[in-house]
């Protein structure tokens, strides 16, 4: 039953984890150890971007930041005035602020306007508990946005604008600023979980329109897109259309959020702004040649803070403290390289997770203990494995702590419960087959009560029936002590015989006994020798039966004669019954089978009968001849029935030679061939040399029939057995 509901237990539970903190950290924590594995291995960025990062180089030049909107005017005219020609110039920095001379502004903006295309920094601001405050932000918002400039919202938007994260209060540039150039949103809040930015918002809400970040902003000029050639697909993706008809399209969730797939930060081509201001005046100035690092020639520059020593920091899943410029380059850099971060569905992983603890579950319910511990170890090594190597090589990112930490416990829990029931099982064995068993089968049932498989299933076993003949004759004078004592002096020898060869004593039935090679995987040497073994069993009965007899002629008692049967094939092996009493026991056909040969070996007056699926089994260790083509009581095919007289090594015990055997099997195959005159001259040859046996005897005289009425042409040789 654990095996069953403890999967189903476990995702009740994990579903409730999973809206916990904690939860949360530890899957963000196997992320981020999935980005640091894969970082030395990350590729350079798309060339087209460069980073001009406010350093501390920067900072020693140009003084204390932020530096004057002058300093920013001057080193756009410089860049405009060169032909360095770059594509786009954007600032990860807000000029939101009206400056105390209207006309440093008013140049900013000018200077924006000599470059072919100029981004600065928005922010969406969440409403102020004030209401009077807020009501003058909004009020104001809506004023910008009316002279909002060149930036234009999206119009193409599919879906519930409305889960799009926003405010109806906006920062943006000063107008003479936002008039020149364009604008993008910088909103990138950290996530409360570990104050890491995974996601930023690729799509910003005001009131009920909807406007680009800073990144998609850039993205938009570099591949030139047009804000109303710009498809929004609600919890979907984002699709960008260019006048030539090339589409890119970035997945983003209902919230309008992108999921930042993060690379090393110096894959990016990086340079100093001082430096570059410096190298840029040179040789506008001067005439003095740009270094080869300094060509930006159609490229994008971002310029935003680098130094350590500015506020604009935060952690990464690279690094503790990373300059957050890095994150809207890293957006840019995905959708230009086309390298997604992607979600695993959590539909696959739920089912695949189930399936592979159902059947590991189930497998490892008989499993050597070893094996019990080390699957589910080498199932977690692989799927960490699996789930590491996905996003190296395509950026998939699948659930990693949750199906680890909820598949060990399931299957930490199926070990301890397995080391309970072994406990309880090995008392219960001990009841069971205290008597059933050898002393040294016994202790290693013991050791590995696993490998003793209760409660039903298919294998191929050897099935022996032994019964006393005429017991019922020979019992009727007797009292009840006097039978049971001779009983148990006769059960005791026969079970001795089963123990020592490997076999397990499954019960008697009456005066009968029954037992089974092969039930027990333990004990079991494999279907040959298992089979071998049952047949020397057989024998050593035969042998004690003489020593019994013996015994009891010394004491005036009449000789037992018994019948054994032995047949092999598939049986259903396990604990049978109900709930209030069971026995181990097997079942199915062939258990029929080897009762009803031990039945017929009375018609062919012999005590050993083996079907010929265990002569299959035997080899050549053993003399054994033909008793007939029998269609026992209740079947309608015939099966070839066999005699064992002997095992070779102990060929003493028998009065036929292998050259006596030979003749009979030629004279039985000249039988079925219809060869009856010399199937009549071998089975004489036979009388000469064994005149009392009852086969050869049978055999001559339906030879003689034959030869004056031969049989109809549908005879096969076969005899039909009426009784059981």
């Amino acid at each position: 039953m654990y095996h069953l509901l403890a999967p189903v237990i476990m995702l009740g539970l994990v579903a409730l984890f999973q809206q916990t903190r904690l939860a949360q950290l530890l899957e963000y924590g196997t992320v981020n150890l999935r980005f640091q594995v894969r970082a030395p291995f990350d590729p350079p960025a798309d060339p087209r971007l460069v980073l001009v990062g406010i350093d501390q180089q920067s900072l020693d030049k140009f003084g204390r930041w932020p530096w004057p909107r002058t300093e920013i005017a001057k080193f756009l005219t410089t860049l405009a005035q060169s032909n360095l020609n770059p594509h786009t110039v954007a600032f990860d920095v807000m000029y939101t602020e009206k400056s105390s001379d209207p006309t440093v502004d008013e140049a900013l903006g000018n200077t924006a306007g000599l470059l072919p295309s100029v981004i600065t920094g928005a922010l969406s601001v969440d409403p102020s508990g004030d209401p009077v405050v807020q009501k003058e932000a909004e009020e104001k918002t809506q004023i910008d946005l009316q002279k909002v400039g060149l930036t234009l919202p999206f119009t193409q938007i599919h879906g519930d604008a409305g889960k799009i994260r926003g405010s109806p209060i906006a920062t943006l540039p000063v107008e003479p600023v936002r008039r020149q150039s364009l604008f993008g949103f910088v909103n990138d809040e950290a996530s409360p979980v570990d104050d890491i930015r995974h996601t930023i918002p690729l799509l910003i809400r005001i009131n009920d329109k909807v406007y680009p970040s800073l990144a998609l902003q850039m993205l938009c000029q570099m591949l030139n897109v047009d804000a109303d050639k710009v498809e929004v697909n609600i919890g979907q993706n984002a699709i960008l259309r260019n006048s030539s008809g090339k589409s890119w399209t970035i997945p983003i969730n209902e919230q309008g959020e992108y999921l930042i797939n993060y690379r090393r930060n110096n894959s990016f081509h990086n340079l100093s702004f001082g430096l570059f201001s410096s190298a840029l005046d040179d040789n506008v100035n001067n005439g003095v040649p740009l270094p080869s690092a300094c060509n930006i020639e159609k490229k994008t520059l971002l310029i935003g803070e680098v130094a350590t020593a500015l506020t604009d920091l935060g952690p990464t899943p690279l690094q503790s403290q990373s300059p957050l410029v890095y994150t809207h380059l890293n957006v840019i850099n995905n959708v230009l390289r086309n390298d997604y971060l992607r979600l695993v569905p959590l539909d696959w992983i739920v089912i695949g997770w189930a399936l592979v603890t159902w059947l590991t579950l189930i497998d490892l319910r008989k499993a050597p203990i070893f094996w019990t511990i080390f699957l589910p170890i080498a199932v977690v090594v692989f799927y960490t494995a699996f789930a590491f190597a996905i996003f190296w090589a395509w950026s998939l990112q699948i659930a990693l702590a949750w199906p680890i930490l909820s598949y060990g416990v399931v299957n930490f829990g199926a070990v301890v419960l397995r080391w309970r029931e072994e406990q309880h099982g090995k008392q219960q064995l001990k009841q069971l087959f205290s008597k059933m068993l050898s002393p040294e089968v016994m202790n290693h049932l013991l050791d590995h009560p696993a490998n003793l498989n209760l409660g039903g299933s298919s294998r191929e076993v050897t099935i022996l029936f032994s019964d006393i003949r005429d017991y019922t004759k020979i019992s009727e004078n007797m009292g009840n002590e006097e039978l049971v004592q001779q009983l148990n002096n006769y059960f005791e020898r026969m079970v001795a015989c089963v123990q020592e060869n490997r076999g397990t004593f499954h019960k008697f039935i009456g005066d009968a006994v029954m037992s089974v090679w092969g039930d027990i995987v333990a004990v079991s040497l494999g279907t040959e020798e298992d089979a071998r073994n049952a047949v020397r069993s057989a024998l050593m009965m035969r042998r004690k039966l003489r020593e019994l007899n013996q015994e009891r002629q010394a004491e005036g008692l009449l000789p037992l004669r018994i019948g054994i049967g032995l047949n092999h094939g598939e049986v259903l092996v396990g604990q049978i019954g109900a709930a209030s009493r069971s026995e181990f026991t097997v079942m199915g056909d062939p258990v029929n089978v080897a009762s009803r040969l031990e039945g017929m070996t009375k018609s062919f007056h012999t005590d050993l009968a083996i079907g010929e699926s265990v002569r299959l089994l035997l080899g050549d260790g053993f003399l054994v001849r033909r008793l007939g083509l029998i269609q026992l009581k209740g079947k309608t095919k015939p099966t070839v029935v066999y005699e064992v007289l002997a095992e070779k090594t102990n060929s003493h015990e028998t009065i036929w030679k292998e050259e006596d055997i030979a003749l009979y099997e030629k004279a039985f195959d000249d039988l079925l061939a219809r060869r009856f005159a010399e199937a009549e001259a071998g089975f004489l040859v036979c009388e000469k040399k064994h005149p009392e046996d009852y086969c050869v005897k049978r055999y001559l005289e339906v030879s003689r029939e034959f030869l004056i009425t031969p049989p109809p042409p549908d005879w096969d040789g076969r005899i039909v057995m009426e009784t059981k």
